[in-house]
C-alpha cells in the first residue's frame, strides 16, 4: 500500500509538472473591444450638424456598490449615453445568463460568455437603489471630437453579432472593458497617468477586501488560485474592480490640467447602513485568524480522539473526502481550464485527488491515520521553510491554505504501519 501512495503520488507531480508547459487551446474573443477601439479616430474632426449635436450629449460613468449575490460582491460599472431627447441609453458589459446550456461547467473551464447590452438607464439605475446598493455617476469631460467617436462606437458594436464576449474576472469585464475605452477616448492619456501610478497590492490583496467577509467561500477560492494573481500591479491593471475605476477617473487630470471628471453625484449612499458587508479602504489580511481556525479545529479533533476515537476517525475521513473533492477540482481547472489563474499551483502538491485514498483508510479500512498526510504535512513544512528562507518560493501567497490545512494533515497522519514492520 505504501509503495502504491508514493507510486500515485509521483505520478501527479508529474501531471503538475506537465500542466507548467500544456495549454488549453484559448478560446477565440467574440468580440475584442480593444481592437475595434484602435480602428477609431477619437480626433476626427466634427461637422457641424455632428458638432450641434454632441454639445447637447452627455457620457457618464455610472458606478454601483456590491450587492449581496455572490457575484455582485464587486460592485459594477457602465457608461451611460443622454441623448438631446433626454433618452439615457446604458451600456452594460456586465450581464450573464445563469441558465445557458452548461453554465456551470463553463464557468469551471473559464469560458464564461457575457452579454453586452444597450437599455434604457433610468429603470437599471432606480433597480440599483431599490437593492440599496451604492450609485454614483460622474459625467466624462471628453473633447466633442472623442465624445462623439465613443458614442458611435457603442452605437455601432453593442449590437447582435457583437452580443457576447469572453469573460476574465481580472483582464476582461464590465470595468476593464469602459477603462479601455476611456483610455482611447482620451487618446492614450488615461493609461500613461495610470500606469506611472503605484497600485495598492496584487489581484489576491485587491479582492479579499471584498470576499473576506464570507471565510469559508473565501478560503476555498483563495486555494484554487495559484501565484499568477499575486504580482504587485499598477493602478492601470487595478481598475478591474469597478470602486477602482470610479477614484481613477475622478482622480485623472489631463496634461494641460483639465479634469475628467468636475463633480460626483451621489444617487445613493449606503456604506454606513449596515445593511450588508463594507469593503475595507485597505488591505485586509487574516493570515492569523486562519492559522487559529487550523490549530483550533485540529485541537478539537484530537480532543474528540481521546474521548470517542471512532468518532474523530468518521470526522477526519469525511474532511479528507471533501479535501479530495477540492484537489480534484484544482488537478481539473490546472489542467482542462482557460483559467490561466489556477495555472502553476503548488497546492497540488499538497491538495489532490489522493487524499481520497487517506478518506479510504480512515472510512473503510478503520485505519486511525493516514500515511499519506503525513507525507503532506512534510510537504507543506518544507514549503513553508523555503518561503521564509528563500524569496523566489514565496511568489505563491498560500499562507492561508497551509495554515488551516497543515495542522489537519499532522493530525490526521500515521506511521504506525512503518513501527509494525520495524518490529518484525
Amino acid at each position: 500500500m505504501k509503495r502504491t501512495i508514493l507510486s500515485l503520488w509521483l505520478l501527479l507531480c508529474m501531471v503538475m509538472l506537465s500542466a507548467y508547459s500544456i495549454r488549453p487551446q484559448q478560446v477565440e474573443q467574440p468580440f475584442d473591444s480593444t481592437k475595434e477601439l484602435s480602428k477609431v479616430d477619437f480626433s476626427k474632426p466634427l461637422a457641424a450638424n455632428q458638432a450641434d449635436w454632441v454639445d447637447r450629449t452627455s457620457v457618464s460613468l455610472l458606478t454601483v456598490g456590491p450587492g449581496d449575490p455572490l457575484y455582485a460582491w464587486f460592485g459594477h460599472s457602465a457608461l451611460i449615453v443622454k441623448q438631446p431627447s433626454g433618452t439615457q441609453i446604458m451600456y452594460d458589459w456586465g450581464i450573464f445568463d445563469y441558465e445557458q446550456e452548461h453554465f456551470y461547467l463553463n464557468f469551471a473551464r473559464g469560458r464564461m460568455y457575457y452579454y453586452v447590452v444597450a437599455s434604457e438607464a433610468t429603470w437599471r439605475i432606480q433597480e440599483a437603489i431599490d437593492e440599496e446598493r451604492d450609485v454614483r455617476l460622474v459625467e466624462l469631460n471628453l473633447t466633442d471630437e472623442a465624445k462623439f467617436a465613443l458614442i458611435t462606437f457603442l452605437q455601432k458594436h453593442i449590437k447582435t453579432e457583437y452580443s457576447t464576449y469572453l469573460y476574465h474576472f481580472y483582464y476582461d469585464n464590465c470595468a476593464t472593458r469602459i477603462r479601455d475605452i476611456i483610455d482611447f477616448a482620451t487618446e492614450g492619456a488615461f493609461r500613461a497617468w495610470a500606469e506611472n501610478e503605484p497600485g495598492q497590492g496584487s489581484y489576491r490583496q485587491l479582492t479579499a477586501r471584498n470576499m473576506i467577509h464570507s471565510p469559508a467561500l473565501f478560503w476555498v477560492l483563495d486555494t484554487l488560485q495559484s501565484r499568477i494573481i499575486d504580482t504587485r500591479l499598477d493602478r492601470y491593471e487595478e481598475l478591474f474592480l469597478p470602486e477602482k475605476l470610479h477614484q481613477a477617473v475622478v482622480d485623472f487630470t489631463y496634461p494641460d490640467g483639465t479634469r475628467l471628471v468636475d463633480e460626483v453625484q451621489v444617487l445613493q449612499d449606503r456604506r454606513d447602513s449596515s445593511i450588508r458587508f463594507t469593503v475595507s479602504d485597505d488591505l485586509v489580511n487574516y493570515d492569523w485568524a486562519y492559522a487559529l481556525f487550523g490549530i483550533a479545529s485540529t485541537l478539537l479533533l484530537l480532543l474528540l480522539g481521546s474521548r470517542l476515537p471512532s468518532l474523530k476517525r468518521i470526522v477526519s475521513g469525511l474532511l479528507f473526502l471533501a479535501l479530495g473533492v477540492l484537489g480534484s477540482l484544482l488537478l481539473f481547472m490546472m489542467l482542462f481550464s482557460d483559467m490561466d489563474m489556477t495555472y502553476f499551483n503548488e497546492n497540488i502538491l499538497f491538495l489532490n485527488p489522493l487524499l481520497f485514498a487517506s478518506a479510504y483508510a480512515l472510512l473503510i479500512q478503520k485505519k486511525q491515520g493516514s500515511r499519506l498526510a503525513a507525507y503532506c504535512s512534510a510537504i507543506m513544512l518544507v514549503l513553508l521553510v523555503l518561503k521564509f528562507l528563500v524569496p523566489a518560493f514565496a511568489q505563491q501567497d498560500n499562507i492561508r491554505t497551509i495554515a488551516v490545512l497543515l495542522p489537519l494533515y499532522l493530525s490526521g497522519s500515521s506511521f504506525q504501519g512503518r513501527r509494525k514492520r520495524k518490529k518484525r
